[in-house]
């Protein structure tokens, strides 16, 4: 994989879980899907897309009432494509903040490395991305759209468009989104890309949200399963959820910071096409509190 391709996905990744905490962001994506004309009447009571809805409805309201969420992160890496030595998995771990309404900051370590040298690291200051690469010893700036100047922007990248920020009615509209299963403490969502610019990204989607029944973890992000479309696989598993923590300056904590050494760089405008590859191997399970997240996270073929 090029850099400019691993940074368009790295980037998107770490975005697509800001959204997790922020489907209520204050800017829709505008002409999220093309309009149908025909009206379409509500579900019946009870039925899975009833349910559905209740759900995406009872999440978009508890993302509402938070400003800013903390989460340890665990990311394993899966490339069925590669082959050799360079086929093995790569676990990562660390810290992931949060705020609104576009702040981000992320510092992720390769669990394998004795040096510390082989880690990633993202700051979103609301205006730009800035990816770290310790290996490299580059800092990449990636530009967001002013919202000042384009306050309706849609742009032809899954990653930014997430920043804007989508809606229970406007994910319905870009995404086809199946409540997979439900149980005593997870919902689970299967998302697939409905437009051509978000399947440049990935193919699907599979995420389990604590259920409406456990608290004040209710609809809060557990884990994700992401295909990319290059069939590469991240799974991510949070905890130690941390909502609404006072005293977080944005200027101050979300701020670019310069490393000695580093190279500074701009991102690649136009990043090379996904490979194709293999089926996804099935992930390992999340187990939060000791509950235990079960197989069903894995995406079906």
């Amino acid at each position: 994989m090029s850099y400019g391709k691993w940074l368009r996905t790295a980037c998107f990744s770490v975005l697509a879980l800001v959204s997790l905490y922020a489907p209520g962001f204050s800017r829709a994506v505008a002409q999220s899907a093309p309009p149908s004309g025909v009206p379409v009447s509500p579900p019946p009571p009870g039925s899975a897309e009833a349910r559905l809805d209740a759900h995406l409805q009872g999440w978009q309201k508890a993302m509402e009432g938070i400003t800013n969420i903390f989460v340890t992160v665990t990311l394993k890496r899966s490339d069925p494509a590669a082959t050799g030595v360079f086929k093995s998995d790569k676990e990562y771990k660390g810290e992931l903040l949060c705020m609104k309404p576009n702040y981000a900051r992320m510092r992720l370590v390769y669990v394998g490395d004795k040096t510390g040298q082989d880690y990633e690291a993202f700051i979103c200051t609301g205006k730009e991305i800035y990816a770290y690469s310790g290996l490299d010893r580059t800092i990449t700036e990636w530009k967001l759209p002013d919202p000042a100047r384009q306050p309706n922007a849609s742009t032809d990248n899954l990653m930014i468009d997430f920043l804007s920020g989508l809606k229970a009615e406007n994910l319905k509209k870009r995404f086809q989104i199946t409540l997979f299963n439900e149980d005593q403490y997870y919902i689970y969502l299967d998302i697939k890309p409905l437009l051509a610019k978000d399947k440049e990204e990935f193919k699907q989607l599979r995420l389990a949200l604590y259920g409406p029944r456990t608290g004040s973890l209710a609809y809060l992000p557990a884990q994700a399963y992401i295909v990319k479309a290059n069939d590469t696989i991240e799974q991510w598993s949070l905890a130690n959820h941390k909502i609404n923590i006072p005293g977080i300056d944005p200027q101050k904590v979300f701020r670019f910071e310069d490393v000695p050494g580093f190279t500074r760089r701009q991102a690649p405008q136009s990043p090379p096409p996904a490979r194709p590859g293999p089926s996804a191997p099935s992930p390992s399970p999340l187990a939060p509190g000791g509950a235990g997240l079960p197989p069903t996270i894995r995406p079906t073929p």
